[in-house]
C-alpha cells in the first residue's frame, strides 16, 4: 500500500465518522464566534490517532487542538471545513489533510462524505477525483454563467466586477477543489488559516492552478506551519489571474 493509499483510507474512514454525526449536533462558539461540534473534536482526535499509527513521527497541526509544531513537516488537518454548513444539514462540507514537508504540501486529500466525492494529489503525479484525473479550465473566455467561488467572509470584504457568477458554498476548501475540477474558474479566500488551504492547495496546483496572494500577485510557495491567519489568496487556472485581479475589489 501507497502513502497515498494509506491517507486516502484514513480520510474516507474519518468522513464515515463525521457522516455518523451528520445531522444530530449541537454546535458551540468558538472564541472567534465560528461553530464548532463534537464531531470536528471526534474526527480530528481520529486523524491524530490514525496518522500518528501510519506515519509515526510526523506532527499534525489541526484546527481544533491548540497546539503549534516545532518540526518542518507535519501534516495539516481540518477535521470538517464547512462546519456551519454541517450544522445546517447543508451536505457541502469536507475532510481535508496535507502533509506540509519545508513550506510545501507534498501530498493532500480532501474528502466531501455526503457525496462520496473524494479528491487528492500528490507532487508530480497529477490531481485526481476519485478515479479520474481532473484539469483547471483551459481556455481564455469568462462566460456570464462561469461561478467564481468566494470563501465565506470574502463575501462581505470583496466586491467583483467581472462577466460571471458569485458562488459561496460555505468551505474554503470548495474555492480549490472546485478549480481543479473545472466548476470554478477560481476562488477568493480571506481571514483563513494554512488548515483551509493546506490540501486544496496541491490539489490545484497539480490540476494546472495557480494558488496567489490576492493584493500582491506574488504566487504562494510556502506555507506557514502555525496558527496565523493568511493574506487574502486567489487560486485560479493561469490564464485568469490577472483579469480576476483586476475585477475583485477588497472592500
Amino acid at each position: 500500500m501507497t502513502e497515498m493509499d494509506v491517507l486516502k483510507n484514513i480520510i474516507r474512514r474519518a468522513g464515515e465518522l463525521a457522516l455518523s454525526h451528520y445531522g444530530c449536533v449541537v454546535p458551540s462558539e468558538k472564541s472567534d464566534r465560528s461553530f464548532v461540534t463534537e464531531a470536528d473534536k471526534s474526527v480530528e482526535d481520529f486523524l491524530r490517532t490514525e496518522l500518528a499509527k501510519h506515519f509515526p513521527g510526523v506532527e499534525v497541526l489541526g484546527e481544533e487542538v491548540e497546539q503549534g509544531v516545532n518540526r518542518d513537516v507535519a501534516w495539516v488537518v481540518d477535521p470538517i471545513d464547512g462546519t456551519a454548513n454541517f450544522v445546517a444539514g447543508v451536505p457541502i462540507w469536507a475532510v481535508s489533510v496535507g502533509l506540509v514537508e519545508n513550506g510545501t504540501t507534498t501530498m493532500g486529500a480532501v474528502y466531501y462524505p455526503a457525496f462520496n466525492e473524494l479528491y487528492f494529489a500528490q507532487q508530480g503525479k497529477g490531481a485526481w477525483l476519485n478515479d479520474r484525473r481532473i484539469y483547471a479550465r483551459c481556455d481564455r473566455e469568462i462566460r456570464h454563467d462561469d461561478l467564481l467561488g468566494l470563501s465565506t467572509l470574502s463575501v462581505k470584504r470583496m466586491k467583483v466586477n467581472l462577466p460571471c457568477k458569485v458562488r459561496s458554498l460555505g468551505t474554503a476548501v470548495a474555492c480549490f477543489t472546485f478549480v481543479a475540477k473545472g466548476s470554478f474558474i477560481g476562488g477568493v479566500l480571506t481571514d483563513n488559516r494554512v488548515w483551509d488551504i493546506a490540501a486544496g492547495w496541491i490539489i490545484a496546483k497539480e490540476a494546472g492552478a495557480e494558488v496567489i496572494y490576492l493584493l500582491t500577485g506574488e504566487p504562494i510557495y510556502r506555507l506557514p506551519l502555525n496558527r496565523e491567519k493568511l493574506p487574502p489568496q486567489l487560486v485560479a487556472p493561469p490564464q485568469f489571474i490577472e483579469v480576476l485581479r483586476r475585477g475583485i475589489q477588497v472592500g
